[in-house]
């Protein structure tokens, strides 16, 4: 069954996914903050799309990956332990929580609709989409959370943008998600 055709088509599979990674290109990154207060009291819809449009411009339907993080450790603290209390309510399904202590990474992924995911993590959706949905349990501290945003350039293979967004995950530690594709 594995021959040594089959391994050599592996190497040359990941051989072609290195080749195409090596090409890929990002538009500067992007960063907004808002305060721990803003995501408690809630976003009218489409205001994250509002902030994130002029930012992005051309790119705001392009494949982007993303990262969000908290000011500080106490922040980062405080938010994981809101976290870890919270009971959700009528099947709301949230992100998973990686029992990471010493990590001001919240959550890593991509979308090409940045705007209408970021609104899933920082405010609330449909409940069984996975997702943070910060507003039903982020803390009363004065913290805030950063997202950065990095927008693909060109039309590049789902898998090659997975791997990079798996190298960011690995190296930020988010607190929150999961590796990997849904």
């Amino acid at each position: 069954m594995i021959t040594d055709a089959v391994l050599e088509q592996a190497r040359n599979d990941l051989e072609h996914r290195v080749a195409a990674l090596n090409d890929v290109q990002f538009e500067n990154a992007v960063r907004l903050n808002f305060s721990f207060e803003e995501i408690r009291a809630g976003f009218r819809r489409g205001a994250i799309n509002a902030q994130i449009r002029p930012l992005l411009r051309e790119g705001i339907g392009s494949t982007a990956i993303y990262r969000l993080t908290v000011n500080n450790q106490a922040g980062a603290n405080s938010l994981r332990d809101a976290f870890v209390g919270y009971e959700p309510q009528d099947g709301h399904k949230l992100a998973r929580n990686n029992d990471v202590n010493d990590s001001t990474a919240v959550y890593v992924g991509s979308s090409q609709k940045i705007g209408q995911r970021l609104q899933q993590h920082l405010y609330t959706c449909a409940r069984g989409t996975y997702a943070l949905k910060m507003h039903l349990w982020c803390p009363v501290a004065v913290n805030s959370i950063a997202v950065e945003i990095a927008v693909v350039r060109g039309n590049i293979q789902a898998a090659v943008i997975q791997d990079i967004e798996d190298a960011l995950w690995r190296s930020s530690r988010p607190m929150f998600g999961k590796i990997g594709p849904r």
